[in-house]
């Protein structure tokens, strides 16, 4: 009885002390128990996440609240966020943490955008959503949050790659119906995305399809002020002609957005703007194009006056089942979208 009794007290004496300055939870457990528990699965044999720029200096700190992660350096940096490759040094998993851009931690608006899209990631668990795994702050006080590192290409890339839209058909309808039961169950949990596009769309090796970038989501039965002038960022994920989002009174992605998301009427978008976004993601895959063309300011002009009749024809001589087509041409319908 004693022997037990001895590792309980070295136990909660491991999780009562404070680990050592870069310690650990796991290295802490380790040295106050003398018990080693350590796996390290091998890899699966995705590509590679690239660092476009190794640790160094200027790389945030994650020292405060939580010293479990090893970064080793940048992915990706856009508009709002930072986004660092690290490692969970307790779990031995690659992660990915995103943390909030120094000048926007006085700015109440992005600053609470970037906390809710922590929050919406968190709470929606589903196997087609980056699951986010904490919250925190780092040295200088700047949240960040860590989630799975996303390893595949993005649905833009898959559809770029194609010789003819006719290609592999089947198997982007199914990537597209992965995608719209994705989009159901946040609806069904009272989200919606409001940037739904090829890019946003990562395809693992396996199979696997997620529906990123949540951080323009709207959760339904709130009140949504409207906002600051649009401006044009970079996400995580941008690529290619008209890629790019917007944030402000223009929200999302001129090529895949309704009429009142080009409008600007943010307290009008629910449901139905994803389904036009789905419709849209669809015609691509059909036609190889969006359903509006050209750069994002003549885009923005041909959604809020909902020119389509350039999509519609490239799809119905796209050459696919007339059921998918006209699926398409529904969710673009401009006016009584149903929710399809």
């Amino acid at each position: 009885m004693e022997e037990p009794s001895r590792l309980d007290d070295l136990l909660r004496a491991a999780f009562e002390d404070e680990p050592r300055e870069g310690e650990s939870v796991l290295e802490a457990i380790e040295r106050m128990s003398g018990t080693q528990a350590r796996v390290l699965l091998r890899e699966a044999p995705d590509p590679e996440t690239p660092v476009l720029r190794a640790q160094d200096g200027r790389s945030p700190d994650l020292a405060r609240g939580d010293r479990r992660y090893r970064i080793s350096g940048e992915i990706a940096r856009g508009g709002i966020g930072v986004v660092l490759k690290g490692r969970d040094r307790s779990l031995g998993r690659s992660v990915a943490l995103k943390v909030l851009r120094a000048e926007h931690v006085g700015n109440a608006e992005i600053l609470r955008r970037f906390i809710e899209e922590a929050q919406i990631g968190g709470q929606l668990q589903h196997p087609g959503i980056v699951p986010v795994y904490g919250l925190g702050l780092e040295s200088e006080g700047r949240p960040y949050f860590a989630m799975k590192l996303v390893k595949g290409e993005t649905l833009s890339a898959r559809i770029e790659d194609r010789a003819d839209p006719k290609d592999g058909r089947r198997r982007f309808l199914g990537i597209f119906e992965q995608v719209a039961q994705t989009v159901a169950y946040a609806h069904a949990r009272g989200v919606v995305h409001r940037d739904l596009k090829p890019s946003n769309v990562m395809i693992g090796n396996f199979g696997e399809v997620q529906v990123v970038d949540w951080g323009l989501a709207k959760v339904m039965g709130r009140g949504e002020s409207e906002s600051p002038p649009a401006t044009i960022i970079t996400t995580v994920r941008t690529e290619g002609e008209g890629s790019a989002s917007l944030v402000g009174s223009v929200m999302g992605t001129p090529a895949y957005m309704p009429p009142e998301q080009a409008l600007g009427h943010v307290g009008e978008l629910d449901e139905r703007s994803d389904v036009f976004a789905l419709g849209a993601i669809l015609t691509e895959i059909l036609t190889g194009r969006p359903p509006y063309l050209g750069d994002a300011k003549d885009q923005i002009v041909q959604a809020a006056q909902a020119r389509l009749s350039d999509a519609f024809a490239r799809l119905d001589g796209c050459g696919a089942e007339e059921a998918v087509i006209g699926l398409a041409k529904r969710c673009l319908a401009a006016a009584d979208r149903a929710l399809a």
